[in-house]
């Protein structure tokens, strides 16, 4: 049995390609892969590992990006900096025809890979500092300084009265930790 095939009826892979990314569901998918793989370079080095964009949704017509974070404070950190990080990150979609008009952080949907590797492994926290000598009461932190940074936090209507304050406190503990690195070096 011999079949005689007609190579004029058959369909180019470039036709093929062209007709499967019309499907704007696969279109919409393909984007959103690529932009995941931005998020490591919108967060770098120090979140690569510990935040993952996994997922884009419409929400009453506003585009939101959610970000799984491996825990608690790598979310608390990420929420600082998220207004730079929507609009880095839009760098890299407005090109794609998608602006992200907000992102949602959080921890309780990080899934941990947990390979025989990373299970046998020691793993220490990565934003423990070396801080013997460090005594808070003694690093001073101007009133003009304190006064600045009390202002750019009332600025965030999003936040309550006590978190206002448990962030502020934070903010010139961390402040007096980089004085005390700095005098140290």
């Amino acid at each position: 049995m011999n079949k005689n095939i007609l190579y004029s009826e058959m369909n180019s892979l470039g036709s093929v390609l062209d007709s499967f990314m019309q499907n704007s569901a696969i279109k919409n998918g393909m984007k959103k892969a690529t932009l995941f793989k931005f998020w490591s370079k919108v967060v770098g080095k120090k979140f690569e590992n510990v935040s993952e964009a996994v997922s884009i949704s419409n929400r009453s017509g506003k585009i939101i990006l959610t970000v799984a974070c491996a825990s608690a404070a790598v979310t608390g950190e990420l929420m600082m900096f998220k207004l730079q990080l929507l609009n880095k990150f839009n760098t890299f979609s407005k090109p794609l025809g998608v602006e992200i008009e907000d992102i949602n952080f959080s921890h309780k949907i990080w899934k941990n890979n947990n390979s025989e590797e990373n299970q046998n492994e020691l793993t220490e926290n990565p934003y423990k500092e070396d801080l013997k000598g460090f005594d808070p009461e003694k690093i001073e932190i101007s009133d003009d300084e304190i006064l600045a940074i009390k202002n750019n936090i009332l600025k965030n209507s999003a936040l309550s009265d006590s978190q206002q304050q448990r962030l502020l406190k934070s903010i010139i503990y961390d402040l007096k930790v980089q004085k005390f690195k700095s005098l140290t070096k």
